[in-house]
């Protein structure tokens, strides 16, 4: 009873939080070529796309919680198990790599990464939604639910497409309107992003065999996928 209650809260203040920014925070965009980017140009941001898939990662859940299973591993698997499953090998490390990234630039120097008049046009708990419990719901769904991992290869391979695909956004966003999304990229020269990239890339990709192999020690009874994953 209490998964359903949990994954019906996270996704119900992702999309609140979602929803007040889009309807009633208005950024400074000084840039008239960045304001005709998708969600009033929040799609530069990585935490954007990590809260849309946060939103969508706990209201499958919700709904597998419902009508699917829960069971460390069940014989036949129903379609909705199998996407919250995926959907998790992603959401986990993307939301880690968020908080960590987010609150260790902000530790340096918060301008580079938050600077005063955007920070003063959030809530404290909003910016903590977006950057901090993702992180925390993450590994309290790795700790409390059970899932089985897609195969090694296929799960390195979404990992990566979504590194790639955010970075390739960026670049576009930077040779269309000569900016970049976040300030810090301002001050480094051409090897040291792509050495950012590079790095952030390896990061997230490290937090992906982390979770993997944290998931079947803390679930012994997803031992037999686990072996089956190594085969794989």
């Amino acid at each position: 009873m209490l998964l359903p209650i949990f994954h019906l809260f996270a996704a119900a203040i992702d999309s609140y939080v979602m929803w007040y920014d889009q309807n009633y925070v208005e950024l400074p965009v000084h840039n008239e070529l960045l304001k005709d980017f998708p969600l009033k140009s929040r799609s530069l941001f990585l935490t954007i796309w990590c809260l849309i898939m946060q939103i969508a990662y706990h209201t499958i859940a919700f709904l597998n919680d419902i009508i699917g299973s829960n069971d460390p591993s069940p014989k036949k698997k129903p379609l909705i198990r199998l996407i919250k499953d995926t959907l998790f090998s992603l959401a986990f490390p993307i939301a880690i790599y968020v908080s960590v990234a987010f609150w260790s630039i902000y530790a340096v120097d918060k301008d580079l990464i938050f600077p005063d008049v955007i920070e003063k046009l959030y809530p404290t708990w909003m910016n903590h939604v977006m950057h901090t419990t993702v992180a925390i719901f993450m590994f309290l769904e790795l700790i409390l639910t059970s899932r089985s991992y897609p195969s090694r290869a296929v799960g390195i391979s979404i990992t990566l497409a979504f590194s790639m695909s955010y970075i390739a956004w960026l670049l576009i966003i930077y040779f269309k309107s000569g900016e970049w999304a976040y300030p810090f990229l301002n001050i480094l020269s051409w090897p040291l992003r792509i050495v950012f990239f590079v790095i952030s890339t390896i990061v997230i990709l490290g937090v992906y065999v982390f979770s993997e192999k944290l998931n079947y020690l803390l679930l012994p009874g997803s031992q037999r996928d686990a072996k089956k994953l190594k085969k794989r």
